[in-house]
């Protein structure tokens, strides 16, 4: 089979939820389909369902198994092997629309695309979470979407002109061309959470041709032991220095332009803007843990927050001990600081 889409599931110990992710992809009205499963470690009998899809879809599901090392190694381990004209990254407890893949591949190979954006909706099996799914409900739904083909670098330029939306950061609404990855050489990076937001800024700021759409195409499902509810400060604060630092280093680039300068620069500010929201949360011993942590990039983001908003200038403030913790307030998201 010459495989249209090659979707990559890495998976650990989520053998609850599996079979249902994998199967929302098998039964794509999609037929050339292949999914690429990454075993990081799991010991659950997760890996054996794998195998078991592998023997019973020959030609269509490939497994790799490997020691864990996060879902990011994962990720990339499923790019070296993928063969499919376009990649796509499912979360093992996540599942596609029936007819995503074909609506998305269309789309995307008619238009020549690099990426390909769209929608995703929450839901929930957990009845102690309903209230989130109501919470988050239009957390992945873009009202604004232009459907024109675009660059990248203008894409982006334009976003934070306006700054109306939340940036669109899950790589999971996102499809690849598997040429395009190959070629600007972008890959995860190891060993931090929060790694969409380094693969998923760079990829789009290399592409050529990208386009958003409006479709809702993925269910996402929210569950207490998903890294979003078991996270910790201090491995959110890692995550963001990662991404931080690499925007701001292209930033300070020589051959980088004014443009696009500036707004890598505004880009860099919703790391600071989470990392400053968490740390507000967090109790006096969280905050003790991760102070090394954002020792490393608040200081720069300090000579940078003439270009931030005032309530971002305020926290940075508080963090530098210049402002009580009572004079700062930050909303749920980013965007809300300039609407």
């Amino acid at each position: 089979m010459n495989a249209k889409v090659s979707v990559i599931i890495p998976f650990y110990n989520v053998k609850e939820y599996f079979r249902e992710c994998v199967d929302s992809v098998l039964d794509q009205t999609l037929p050339e389909v292949e999914a690429v499963l990454v075993d990081d470690g799991s010991d659950d009998g997760s890996e054996k369902i794998a195998d078991e899809y592998a023997k019973d879809f020959p030609g269509r599901v490939k497994v790799i198994h490997k020691e864990n090392g996060g879902a990011s190694s994962a990720r990339n381990a499923g790019i070296d092997v993928a063969e499919g004209e376009y990649v796509y990254f499912l979360d093992s407890d996540d599942r596609l629309k029936k007819h995503a893949l074909q609506f998305l591949y269309n789309e995307a190979s008619a238009e020549d695309l690099d990426i390909l954006l769209f929608n995703a909706e929450v839901f929930t099996t957990d009845p102690e979470l309903f209230d989130d799914v109501e919470a988050h409900k239009d957390e992945f739904i873009r009202e604004k979407c232009s459907e024109r083909v675009t660059s990248g670098r203008e894409s982006l330029r334009k976003f934070y002109e306006n700054m109306t939306e939340e940036y669109p950061s899950p790589v999971w609404t996102r499809l690849y061309r598997r040429e395009f990855l190959n070629k600007c050489g972008v890959r995860y990076p190891i060993g931090v959470i929060h790694e969409d937001e380094d693969f998923g800024f760079f990829t789009y700021y290399y592409a050529e041709r990208i386009k958003e759409v409006g479709e809702v195409l993925l269910d996402r499902r929210l569950r207490r032991d998903s890294v979003m509810y078991t996270r910790h400060l201090i491995d959110s604060a890692r995550g963001y220095a990662n991404a931080y630092l690499k925007v701001i280093s292209l930033a300070e680039e020589e051959g980088t332009g004014p443009e696009d300068r500036e707004m890598l620069i505004k880009h860099g500010e919703r790391h600071i803007f989470y990392s400053l929201l968490l740390y507000l949360r967090s109790g006096e011993e969280e905050r003790k843990e991760c102070r090394p942590v954002f020792d490393t990039y608040l200081p720069k983001a300090i000579e940078y927050k003439s270009y931030y908003c005032e309530k971002v200038r305020r926290a940075l403030s508080f963090y530098a001990g210049e402002l009580p913790e009572s004079e700062v307030s930050l909303p749920e998201l980013l965007h809300l600081c300039y609407i």
